[in-house]
């Protein structure tokens, strides 16, 4: 087994030199090119930072940069943590002071967002003087002779329930694993073409870019935006000669939506991966026609757990009924823990309880919200198997395929991202004149509702909470009221505001 995920990249840019590793509309990069000048961007960065400490990416989101500078961070002996830019100033401060990073990597956009955050004293390394550097090969050496397989390799950051964002701390040896079992139960090889649409600081473009490095396959990066665009996207794909496309069910709904998909219109894609959500079927058929040499998986994960189940949708499906999301990997040990804490009759729902060599290893800087998720024996059967709680409920069928009933607490997926209704709520509690808040899911609908009392009119508290939330964060009906409803305890009474959803 690799110790390391640059030996696949060193591995396959010694066997195939000169192929196309990435490329977008602007450029291209050779597995060659890639690991010169990841080489030079981890010797410039070894410079100020020591190994084993988070290095934050302010790159532009849909940048091929970010690949060399992913690479590069490991070459330096760190771990990468790829952040949004274009989020608000207030939320990317408050990433960054949570994340503390021994060093900033910047292009001119990245640049420009930390400025917008005001912070003092972050160390900043410009990508452009970085990939100029000189290769210090006798500093990378030294680092690698230090380096575990049980090393920090990246730091992802996802939504928390208390409005503190976590930071979901992967090793080598989660990567190294995960690539190994998800190259086997896809059977992707070197032939494929990856068209890469997910923004690198969302934990589902790992697919995009460790699967094909550690294979030798080509990545294809979408131009930004491009679902926007649903008839440009699909010539991008067919122009590219895409064979394998991981996307959200919501951006898969969408392409169907526009009405571009016609019959065998795209004949060379071979691999459709569906993320993050269930796939109604009807949408899930249109894009089947669509792709007649395709094969259709669903998959369930977190950004926690990144893959836990996989299947091949292999069979017609009712519209309405809920689509099984695979079996889970074989390494991958399941625990369905019913309201008392214990295991579940077999085909009985409960929440998921994963453990497996990829899961992550906990919360960066935070050992509370980690000693919280992470938990270990926790049937009591004498031996120290650690798991990670999902907190989503599912259960077996019969013939070994999970099925995933949805959250078990207020974490949803929303428009393919994984968030906590807690923090949008403490965001719209935090707005000044807001007496009291609530925020609910309809999941049917996949709509988020604000509730409050007090406070501005919809249009400015869309403002207001437009600089502290992500873009898909943001509610999608604001209800105004005179008064919250509130139980005999005078809490808020959450199930009278369920009726007002509709």
């Amino acid at each position: 087994m690799k110790a390391n995920m640059l030996e696949y990249l060193e591995e396959t840019a010694e066997r195939l030199p000169d192929k196309t590793a990435f490329y977008d509309d602007q450029g291209s990069l050779s597995y060659a090119q890639l690991r010169d000048t990841a080489r030079r961007i981890g010797s410039r960065l070894s410079a100020v930072c020591p190994p084993g400490q988070p290095v934050a990416l302010l790159l532009d989101s849909r940048s091929i940069r970010n690949i060399p500078a992913m690479f590069g961070v490991l070459y330096a002996g760190c771990a990468y943590a790829p952040l949004d830019i274009a989020m608000p100033a207030e939320r990317l401060r408050l990433l960054l002071n949570l994340l503390r990073p021994a060093a900033v990597l910047t292009d001119e956009k990245g640049k420009r967002a930390l400025a917008a955050c005001d912070l003092k004293d972050v160390p900043q390394v410009e990508y452009a003087a970085a990939v100029s550097a000189e290769t210090d090969e006798a500093a990378l050496a030294a680092i690698r002779r230090q380096a575990s397989v049980y090393d920090p390799m990246s730091v992802l950051y996802t939504s928390g329930s208390t409005g503190i964002p976590k930071g979901s701390i992967q090793t080598h040896f989660s990567y190294v694993n995960w690539a190994e079992a998800t190259n086997e139960v896809y059977g992707f090889t070197e032939d494929m073409v990856f068209g890469n649409q997910s923004p690198f600081f969302y934990a589902n473009s790992v697919l995009d870019v460790i699967s094909p490095v550690s294979l030798g396959a080509t990545v294809y990066l979408l131009p930004a935006g491009v679902l926007t665009f649903p008839k440009r996207m699909i010539a991008c794909l067919r122009d590219q000669h895409v064979t394998c496309l991981c996307m959200t069910p919501s951006s898969f709904i969408n392409i169907v939506n526009a009405g571009v998909l016609a019959p065998g219109c795209l004949p060379e894609l071979r691999w459709g991966i569906m993320s993050g959500e269930s796939m109604p079927w009807p949408p899930l058929k249109t894009w089947m026609d669509a792709t007649p040499g395709a094969d259709w998986w669903h998959y369930y994960g977190s950004t926690e757990a990144f893959s836990v189940a996989v299947g091949r949708v292999e069979k017609n499906h009712e519209a309405g009924q809920r689509l099984p999301v695979g079996k889970p990997f074989s390494l991958v040990h399941i625990l369905f823990l019913d309201e008392d804490g214990n295991e579940a009759a077999a085909g009985e729902p409960g929440e998921m309880l994963i453990s497996s060599p990829w899961i992550a290893w906990g919360y960066h800087r935070d050992a509370e919200r980690t000693n919280a998720s992470w938990v270990v024996d926790p049937l009591k059967k004498g031996w120290q198997e650690k798991f990670f709680r999902t907190g989503d409920v599912g259960y077996l069928l019969p013939d070994g395929q999970l099925m995933v009933l949805g959250r078990r607490d207020n974490q949803i997926k929303h428009k393919g991202y994984r968030m906590e209704l807690g923090e949008v709520e403490a965001a719209l509690r935090s707005v000044e004149g807001i007496r009291e808040g609530c925020v609910l899911y309809d999941r049917e609908n996949d709509r988020i509702f604000a509730f409050y009392a007090g406070g501005p009119d919809e249009k400015e508290l869309k403002k207001r909470l437009g600089t502290s939330l992500a873009r898909y964060m943001l509610p999608d009906v604001f209800v105004r009221l005179g008064e919250m409803p509130h139980t005999g305890t005078m809490k808020i009474d959450r199930n009278q505001l369920k009726q007002m959803m509709g």
